[in-house]
């Protein structure tokens, strides 16, 4: 079976998998983020840690750096799922908010703004999945203020992933939560109308953690691309 790797999202590690890896096929490569300071390093990453052709399947953040990756090398890539994230330019907006937000970590209040401001927009209900809830905020604080600044620092200064679109030739899979409030269903519909071979997958009842939310879904839709005639 060919091999998948996981690219996780902003203050996650390999922990975000862990609910849907025992329904995963194949081998299973998971890279971590925790030093690179740009999406383009965390794609050259992927690629020196991966095999020389694999699934790819990437997370938010890691959906972006997955995308580069995939665009730069496209031969080696099988099949790409793209998970909770988008592949629209930054905005004034965001990049306010993002400025705001590495600001108020940097003084020494990094711990409340995971609680406040980031852990509530996750999930769909946030009253469920105490279990998934606690791993996130676990994930965040453990990853700490100078990981935030290095990776939110990434995404306002990553390139206009327009430009990589069109190299994107392998079967592609698009899933997000059709109540992402960070990667919603309309960016989802985007990215695919833009993508030469996609298909969206919407995930009902669930926010932005669908690894988390919804890991069956999320596992077969990789193990879909894993089971492609290429490899039987």
């Amino acid at each position: 079976m060919i091999p998948v790797v996981l690219a996780p999202g902003l203050l996650c590690d390999g922990r975000l998998w862990s609910a849907m890896r025992p329904d995963l096929l194949g081998d299973i490569i998971s890279v971590d983020f925790a030093d690179d300071d740009s999406i383009q390093a965390m794609a050259m990453r992927i690629l020196a840690e991966a095999p020389l052709r694999f699934v790819l399947a990437g997370f938010s953040m890691g959906g972006m750096a997955a995308m580069t990756a995939a665009a730069w090398s496209p031969e080696r890539i099988a099949g790409l799922v793209l998970i909770d994230t988008h592949a629209e330019p930054e905005t004034p907006d965001r990049s306010e908010r993002r400025a705001r937000q590495i600001a108020t970590a940097d003084a020494g209040g990094f711990s409340r703004l995971v609680r406040e401001e980031l852990k509530p927009h996750y999930f769909a209900a946030p009253d469920d999945h105490e279990g998934a809830r606690k791993l996130v905020s676990d994930m965040a604080l453990e990853a700490g203020a100078l990981q935030f600044r290095r990776h939110v620092q990434a995404l306002m200064t990553r390139p206009d992933p327009a430009t990589l679109l069109e190299a994107l030739t392998m079967p592609v899979t698009v899933l997000t939560g059709e109540a992402d409030g960070l990667a919603p269903p309309s960016a989802a519909r985007h990215l695919v109308d833009r993508l030469p071979d996609a298909r969206l997958v919407l995930i009902p009842d669930c926010g932005h953690m669908a690894p988390l939310e919804a890991p069956a879904v999320v596992a077969a839709e990789i193990n879909r691309l894993c089971r492609q005639p290429e490899f039987a």
